[in-house]
């Protein structure tokens, strides 16, 4: 019997993704879980030549009826799949468009399906063959069948572009890694890769999961589960999966985290219809989907993980030396300019930590001569580390960096959070207070950007940001949910609903007491008056009034109004009030300040004054803009910059 395929070939051409034979193979794996296997093998056969002459994939699932096939293989869409709560056994199933079976096309230009199922009629065997350019599948109904077991086998010869890539020594950890989830919530599911089983828990080297909020609307949102690898994966990927983690869309992970080996998994019970294929159909492109908002958030908190797990792993290693005795450094620094040495130390001996190797006295004499090397000739330590151990780009960037951007002879003393506040100062400074660059600046995109890396403007204790949020949202972030008090609408008292400019949080004595900072930005060119005030205020009050506020004695709010100039009016209410520091309202619990961006930079540069003189810096408009290139590509303001030393010139 001949099954013709009712799609056109240019659609199997699209759907086959030749270049990817291990997504291929992926796929027929999901095939046999999906047909409730327990066990499933992928094999290589090889030519005389040790080329890859046939990829072979067994399992021993229900197999294909011989009813079925028809309507299995005839055309696209209409799986049994997409119909089905799940498995025999009550496993999740990954396929539901009905696409699968022509990735073999990326294994070989001959597929044949060998299968076993049981029927009204009894045991009975199916084999089915397609071969590359044919319009129809060849069916061969062999009738009943005399084995013991049910199951399918694939089997792909002929010529595939890529296909011997299968033979590398990373396919096994790259299969492994997109199975990870479904096999560790299915542990009775077993795959073999070339005879060595995939077992997920022999290779994790650490895990970590989150729930991510989306913003307003999005309640219950997807869960990241990162899951760090003790050997190195091909690449870091993205895995988009249903809630259960059976994997639907690959992703490349999109961040930098040098000396990492991870794969990310983002969970969700909307993901459950999605494919590979939506990928192609353009569903990510839409920004506003909801799988475009959940990549956005799952990448920026993978960027904010991975600096967390940077400097956790600096402080494990450090510990290490020292218990191992090969630190270069006894006690405490009891000076400041010991701390800044030791702190640079520490920065170029984790960088290049990996190639610290040998016996203990190898090793304490390589920190020694690491520590001298800073100590002495600072200048020349990045070539000189780079052609001893081979420095990726990264590496080789930090350390001239480090070494670049202050003079030789108070290297040891460089601060490099002190080196970039101080630049980022004169950047913003110039930015505000220049007239061309101040009437061309956007206040949402350029400033509220560049504010959420830059908190400590507002003063150290604050740790995180959110911006553009919705009051409802924000007292939902720093109260949560009362129990027994519904969700509704946070309104401001004329009924309309607002937007917080930036609402940074801070958590003392062991979480005991919180502090937020809202802070209402104001275009450099607008003049702050009696309508911003009013508009402050009237968030202030909104939040005084809430219900979820009025349960909380240990939360205190303060609200900041920011603009470049005051009017007569607002200084008058200052003046009134009597306490400076642009206060206009406290009551204990909720305090309400108007203050210029100059009072802002001039508080920031004076904490800053005795590190920029020990550090003899000073900041200038290519340092300045090199900063903005590095720190805030995505705020744009590089342009601003341009604009800035136009005017200047």
């Amino acid at each position: 019997m001949r099954i013709p395929v009712e799609v056109r070939p240019d659609f199997i051409e699209k759907v086959a993704r030749r270049t990817d034979p291990l997504g291929a193979v992926e796929e027929l794996v999901w095939n046999s879980l999906d047909a409730d296997a327990t066990e499933v093998r992928v094999d290589l056969e090889f030519d005389d030549l040790g080329g890859v002459a046939a990829v072979v994939v067994s399992d021993n699932g229900q197999g294909i009826p011989a009813s079925s096939v028809e309507t299995a293989f005839k055309g696209m869409g209409g799986s049994w799949k997409r119909g089905a709560a799940g498995t025999e056994s009550g496993r999740q199933l990954h396929g539901r468009h009905g696409y699968g079976r022509f990735r073999v096309l990326a294994l070989g230009s001959r597929a044949s399906w060998t299968s076993v199922s049981d029927g009204p009629g009894g045991r009975t065997k199916v084999l089915i063959r397609f071969q590359d350019g044919d319009s129809d599948f060849d069916v061969d109904d062999r009738g009943q069948a005399d084995t013991e077991n049910t199951g399918t086998i694939v089997r792909l010869t002929g010529a595939a572009q890529r296909k011997d890539r299968l033979t590398l020594d990373s396919m096994k950890g790259e299969l492994t890694g997109r199975l990870a989830m479904y096999l560790s919530k299915y542990p009775t599911a077993k795959v073999w890769w070339r005879g060595a089983l995939l077992d997920p828990s022999e290779v994790i080297q650490h895990q970590y999961e989150e729930q991510l909020a989306l913003g307003s609307g999005s309640e219950g949102g997807p869960l990241l589960r990162i899951v760090e690898w003790k050997t190195k994966p091909p690449r870091r990927e993205l895995l988009v999966c249903d809630a259960v983690g059976v994997h639907r869309i690959t992703l490349r992970a999109g961040i930098q985290a040098p000396d990492f080996d991870f794969t990310a998994y983002l969970l969700w019970d909307k993901f459950a219809g999605l494919t590979d294929h939506d990928m192609l159909e353009g569903e990510f492109e839409q920004s506003d989907s909801f799988l475009g908002r959940a990549v956005e958030a799952a990448r920026a908190r993978l960027r904010s993980y991975f600096r967390e797990r940077e400097r956790d792993r600096a402080k494990e290693l450090i510990a290490k030396w020292i218990e191992e005795g090969v630190y270069p450094y006894s006690g405490e620094p009891s000076v400041p300019v010991d701390v800044a040495e030791r702190e640079a130390f520490d920065s170029v001996a984790v960088l290049v930590s990996r190639h610290l190797q040998g016996s203990r006295l190898a090793r304490r004499t390589q920190m020694v001569l690491l520590r001298e090397a800073l100590r002495r000739q600072p200048h020349a330590m990045p070539k000189v580390l780079d052609e001893l151990f081979e420095l990726s780009g990264t590496q080789r960037e930090r350390l001239e960096d480090l070494v670049d951007r202050t003079p030789l002879a108070n290297l040891i003393a460089a601060n490099a959070q002190a080196v970039d506040r101080i630049d980022f100062l004169g950047m913003l400074r110039s930015l505000l207070f220049e007239p061309l660059s101040r009437a061309a600046m956007r206040e949402v995109d350029q400033l509220h950007r560049m504010l959420e890396k830059e908190l400590w403007v507002f003063g150290d204790a604050y740790a995180s940001a959110v911006s553009e949020v919705g009051l409802t949202e924000a007292l939902e972030r720093a109260m949560g949910r009362l129990e027994g008090v519904p969700r509704q609408q946070v309104r401001r008292a004329d009924g309309r609903a607002g937007r917080l400019d930036l609402m940074l949080s801070a958590v003392s004595g062991a979480g005991q007491s919180k502090r937020h900072l809202v802070v209402e930005l104001k275009r450099p060119s607008v003049t702050l008056a009696e309508k911003e005030v009013a508009q402050v205020r009237s968030y202030a009050y909104t939040v005084s009034r809430d219900e979820r506020y009025s349960h909380d004695d240990q939360t205190k709010w303060d609200f900041w109004l920011v603009g470049n100039a005051i009017d007569d009016v607002v200084r008058w209410m200052i003046e009134s009030h009597g306490e400076g520091g642009g206060l206009i309202q406290n009551d204990g619990r909720i305090s309400i300040r108007v203050v210029t961006w100059g009072e802002i930079l001039d508080s920031c540069e004076e904490q800053l004054k005795k590190q920029q003189e020990r550090l003899n810096y000073a900041s200038s408009h290519a340092r300045s803009t090199a900063y903005a290139e590095r720190a805030h590509a995505d705020a744009d303001v590089v342009q601003l910059l341009a604009v800035r030393g136009n005017d200047s010139a």
